[in-house]
This record gives C-alpha cells, structure tokens and sequence, in this order.
C-alpha cells in the first residue's frame, strides 16, 4: 500500500465521520423543540472540529500528492 493509499483511507474514515456527526446532530435536532444555546455551542464546536480533520486529512493528500509529482522529491 502506497503513502497516497494510505492517505486517502484516512481521508475518508475522517469524512465518512463527519457525516455521521452530521447525520447524529440533524436527528437530535429534529426530535427537540428546544436546544439551549449552550448544547448548540457544543454541538457546533465538535462538528467544526470533525471539519478540520476532514480538511487536515485533504491539505496532508494534496500535499504529499503534490512532492510526488516533483523531480526533486523523487517520484
């Protein structure tokens, strides 16, 4: 298995976790009548924080992605 299939694999167990937040919170959201601020402020900060590894896991692909196309990293 090469780096970049590593790298996407991670990519998308990240994304495949985003969504489940997603899906976790659109469920919780439509069963209440009412979110106090405070759980939201929560709820939003854990999904800004599955955004960034989902994010980070796409800049590392791109990154290394980009080192193989140069000459000078080796290909």
């Amino acid at each position: 298995m090469s780096t970049n299939d590593s790298d996407i694999k991670s990519l998308m167990r990240a994304a495949a976790e985003r969504q489940r937040a997603v899906a976790a919170l659109q469920k919780k959201y439509q069963e209440s009548e009412s979110i106090p601020t405070e759980q939201l402020v929560l709820d939003m900060r854990e999904l800004l924080a599955t955004e960034r590894i989902v994010l980070d896991a796409i800049i590392t692909l791109f990154v290394k992605l980009g080192h193989s196309d140069d000459p000078a990293h080796g290909a």
